[in-house]
Protein backbone atom coordinates (compact mmCIF):
# COMPACT_ATOMS: atom_id res chain seq x y z
CA UNK A 1 0.00 0.00 0.00
CA UNK A 2 2.43 2.33 0.67
CA UNK A 3 4.65 1.13 -2.17
CA UNK A 4 1.36 2.42 -4.28
CA UNK A 5 0.74 6.02 -2.49
CA UNK A 6 5.24 6.72 -3.03
CA UNK A 7 4.99 5.73 -6.41
CA UNK A 8 1.75 7.68 -7.40
CA UNK A 9 3.89 10.65 -5.42
CA UNK A 10 6.63 10.32 -7.84
CA UNK A 11 4.39 10.71 -10.88
CA UNK A 12 2.43 13.63 -9.49
CA UNK A 13 6.26 15.25 -9.06
CA UNK A 14 7.00 13.98 -12.70
CA UNK A 15 3.68 15.47 -13.89
CA UNK A 16 3.85 18.72 -12.65
CA UNK A 17 7.60 19.02 -13.61
CA UNK A 18 6.53 18.18 -17.27
CA UNK A 19 4.07 20.72 -16.91
CA UNK A 20 5.78 23.65 -15.77
CA UNK A 21 9.02 22.87 -18.23
CA UNK A 22 6.74 22.62 -21.05
CA UNK A 23 5.04 25.92 -20.48
CA UNK A 24 8.39 27.75 -19.99
CA UNK A 25 9.30 26.33 -23.34
CA UNK A 26 6.36 27.39 -25.15
CA UNK A 27 5.38 30.54 -23.81
CA UNK A 28 9.13 31.75 -22.99
CA UNK A 29 8.94 33.15 -26.94
CA UNK A 30 6.00 34.89 -26.72
CA UNK A 31 6.96 36.72 -23.50
CA UNK A 32 10.27 37.95 -24.99
CA UNK A 33 8.38 39.00 -28.12
CA UNK A 34 5.62 40.93 -26.17
CA UNK A 35 8.76 42.94 -24.39
CA UNK A 36 10.39 43.86 -27.80
CA UNK A 37 7.59 45.71 -28.92
CA UNK A 38 9.02 49.18 -30.30
CA UNK A 39 7.02 52.20 -30.08
CA UNK A 40 6.07 53.52 -33.56
CA UNK A 41 5.39 57.07 -34.62
CA UNK A 42 2.96 59.07 -33.00
CA UNK A 43 -0.33 58.17 -34.91
CA UNK A 44 -2.95 61.35 -35.58
CA UNK A 45 -6.46 60.36 -33.71
CA UNK A 46 -9.78 61.52 -34.72
CA UNK A 47 -13.14 61.76 -33.06
CA UNK A 48 -14.20 58.82 -34.72
CA UNK A 49 -11.33 56.73 -33.55
CA UNK A 50 -11.95 57.93 -29.66
CA UNK A 51 -15.93 56.94 -30.09
CA UNK A 52 -14.62 53.71 -31.21
CA UNK A 53 -11.83 52.91 -28.78
CA UNK A 54 -12.17 50.34 -25.90
CA UNK A 55 -10.39 49.96 -22.73
CA UNK A 56 -7.01 49.30 -22.67
CA UNK A 57 -6.46 50.18 -25.83
CA UNK A 58 -7.76 53.80 -25.30
CA UNK A 59 -5.35 56.46 -26.82
CA UNK A 60 -4.14 59.11 -24.52
CA UNK A 61 -5.87 61.76 -26.47
CA UNK A 62 -9.39 60.28 -26.20
CA UNK A 63 -8.95 60.48 -22.00
CA UNK A 64 -10.52 63.65 -20.57
CA UNK A 65 -8.27 65.67 -18.44
CA UNK A 66 -9.62 67.49 -15.22
CA UNK A 67 -7.81 69.88 -12.86
CA UNK A 68 -8.50 69.33 -9.70
CA UNK A 69 -10.12 71.80 -7.35
CA UNK A 70 -8.61 73.60 -4.74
Amino acid sequence: MLKKIAFAAVLIQVAAFSALITQTVLFASTATQAANVQASEPVAVTDMECAKATWPNIPGKCLERIQARQ
